[in-house]
């Protein structure tokens, strides 16, 4: 090979925009390091390059990408076709047993940081799973059941036409090391992990042993403490004296159970340069159980850090909608270890159990004798009830979900009272019907941050800045692209304009984005630990008087359920980072719920971001209604359910060759 060819087609593909020039130096560097290297194996790590940069974590050289092969893909594909040696580079690429900067197992590529990850994630997944805790006594839970659910008819011996997937959730997670709850918004996740929590809390102080160590775990602060707040709602509406306890052991019981939430990177001490973690294996956190909510959001190397942090009793469960975004950085764990889940594929003697410990069966029934045990520790959610049969939104998540490009465009034409569609020229002003929520939203915030708290005392202040965050969730507007004049930063620079004129506001405020007025909301796009606030956090900035008659003290407002009125306060100056956020993007906008959600689509048809998994989580942002802002008409719509994001991995596969 020349350094003529290898130049030429690494040209070729930064120019047709399938590589981009990080990948091109990627594979320079591996010449520099291995002189000897054929093209194709130099090539090849350039589009695996590509690959970890739109968050696959390995590239499998002989299937095309979404979208079809690109030249150098392409080329790499047919010499890998013609002879496999095309690709040996020792030194460079190897075959795990030794560290390479890549790794090459079977057709797949992958960086030796992400295929290590996937190893050790996947040894520590089995070795939980095949030393699960022993299997409870079906006699002794079923009570348990009852009381949390209701009693069940127990007496048909077949499958349940129609199961209670949240009552067979919480006793097939009472015997697994590792349990994994998915469902779409509204199916009742948040309810089936308090019930799951009560019940393993109760079972051991029944058989006499210590309450156990439980901790709440989301990937941002803001998901932490939407959880904590799902938590503690769901915790008051037990039913707590039909339980199987007496009733000091159900006091004991309700003092154990986790209220709050805290990020997963401040559960294992995960250093802020990316370095390691203070808990590791030699470290351990001092846990019997660990639930991460919104697991969608996990990437591959902090659940690797988690997994090393936990000792081997620890019961790990994970929730969250595998359907949703996955996590900005590489990997998509939970839809990897989701990917059957639909299918309930219960063993027979599972199913046995289950009609024991519950009164019902899974509806799938003895019919998969070949169901690992990873597959006896996922269960699906499937009954919405937020959105029911004549929700527009349901309906639209359901489309989109599905991949239905039919019902998208026969939606698009069906008047639904909670979803509207608002077409406007791509170049044109803003519609002025497509943000009188939005007005109407700011318009009663800023109306109530002027009346201003009913007393000078901080229980005062602190409810009222809760109402005024409680208003400002009414209606948010959510982008599918950061730039551009319908993404966050152009709707944002627009929108201020808009809401400042609205509110009435001077020239400096109309001029200066990042200026101070009443009602601004923040996302906080660096993590400040020292004063409680993470990346991803939403707050708002309100005048706080001072009691005086003089000028406003400045403080920003975050929702904080474990603070007192559940607000936590902070400096304008003690925020390390912050941007303002009429507009955010879906993927910040992941663990939080809206009443009324915005939705902007950016009018090019191509452009890559716009994926089905957006869409969806776009529209399911929503609790009450949707606007759909389509620039330059209902294309991208259709062109975002045609385009599935399929993230490759080997951890799937890793895991089922470890277990047992």
């Amino acid at each position: 090979m020349t350094n003529d060819a290898l130049e030429v087609w690494l040209e070729k593909g930064v120019q047709c925009g399938e590589l981009r020039p990080v990948d091109a130096a990627f594979a320079r560097f591996g010449r520099a390091r291995c002189p000897h290297a054929p093209l194709g194996a130099l090539l090849a790590t350039a589009c695996l390059s590509r690959a970890v940069g739109d968050g696959h974590t390995a590239w499998r050289v002989d299937e095309p990408p979404v979208g079809g092969y690109a030249p150098c893909a392409r080329w790499v594909a047919q010499r890998w076709a013609q002879d496999p040696h095309a690709l040996d580079a020792p030194g460079w690429i190897g075959d795990g047993t030794q560290p390479t900067p890549v790794v090459r197992d079977g057709n797949r590529l992958a960086l030796w940081r992400h295929w290590r990850c996937e190893q050790r994630v996947a040894a520590a997944l089995a070795a939980r799973l095949r030393d699960a805790p022993p299997v409870p006594d079906a006699a002794v839970l079923r009570p348990w059941i009852d009381a949390l659910f209701g009693p069940a008819d127990g007496g048909a011996p077949g499958p349940t036409p129609d199961p209670d997937w949240q009552r067979l959730a919480c006793a097939l997670a009472a015997r697994s090391g590792v349990f994994v709850l998915t469902g779409g918004p509204g199916t009742g996740k948040t309810t089936t992990v308090v019930r799951l929590l009560t019940l393993l809390q109760g079972l051991a102080l029944q058989q006499g042993g210590d309450p156990l160590r439980i901790a709440l775990a989301a990937p941002t602060g803001k998901a932490a403490a939407r959880l904590a707040q799902s938590i503690a709602g769901a915790v008051a509406r037990l039913p707590w004296d039909a339980l199987p306890l007496p009733a000091p052991a159900r006091s004991t019981l309700r003092a154990h159970l986790p209220l709050q939430g805290q990020t997963l990177h401040r559960w294992i001490g995960r250093y802020a340069d990316g370095s390691g973690a203070r808990h590791d294996a030699q470290h351990p956190l001092w846990l019997d159980a660990l639930v991460i909510d919104e697991a969608s959001m996990v990437d591959l190397e902090l659940l690797d850090e988690t997994l090393q942090a936990l000792p081997a009793h620890t019961r790990l469960v994970l929730i969250g909608d595998r359907d949703q975004l996955a996590s900005v950085e590489a990997g998509a764990v939970l839809a990897q270890l989701c990917e059957r889940a639909h299918e309930g594929r219960y063993r027979a003697d599972v199913a046995d159990w289950l009609h024991a410990a519950t009164g019902q069966r899974p509806a799938s029934g003895p019919h998969h004798p070949d169901g690992d045990a990873l597959d006896q520790g996922v269960v699906m959610l499937r009954h919405s009830h937020r959105f029911g049969a004549d929700s527009g939104i349901g309906q639209w998540a359901r489309a989109v979900n599905a991949g239905d490009t039919a019902a998208v465009e026969r939606l698009a034409q069906t008047p639904l009272a909670d979803v509207t569609l608002v077409t406007t020229p791509a170049a044109g002003p803003l519609a002025p019907q497509a943000w009188a929520p939005l007005l109407d939203t700011w318009r009663a915030l800023l109306a109530h941050i002027r009346r201003g708290p009913a007393g000078a005392d901080p229980d005062a202040v602190a409810a009222w800045a809760a109402e005024a965050l409680a208003q400002h969730t009414r209606a948010q507007v959510l982008c599918a692209l950061r730039r551009g004049p319908w993404g966050v930063e152009g709707l944002n620079t627009r929108l201020i304009r808009l809401l400042c004129a609205e509110a009435g506001l001077g020239p400096a405020a109309l001029t200066r984005p990042d200026g101070f007025y009443p009602g601004r909301p923040l996302l906080v796009t660096r993590n400040a630990p020292a004063i409680g606030v993470m990346n991803g956090d939403l707050g708002l900035l309100l005048p706080l008087p001072d009691g005086h008659g003089g000028a406003p003290r400045w403080r920003v407002a975050f929702s904080a359920p474990d603070q007192p009125g559940g607000v936590r306060w902070a400096l304008p100056s003690e925020l390390p980072a912050v941007e303002t956020a009429f507009a955010l993007t879906v993927h910040k906008s992941q663990g939080s719920e809206f009443d009324h959600v915005l939705l902007a689509l950016p009018p090019e048809t191509d452009t890559p971001v716009l994926t089905r998994e957006l869409l969806y989580t776009g529209i399911t942002r929503a609790r009450q209604r949707l606007t759909l802002l389509l620039p330059g008409g209902t294309a991208s719509l259709t062109a975002a359910v045609a385009r599935p994001t399929r993230r490759d991995s080997a951890l799937a596969e890793a895991l089922r060759a470890a277990l047992p």
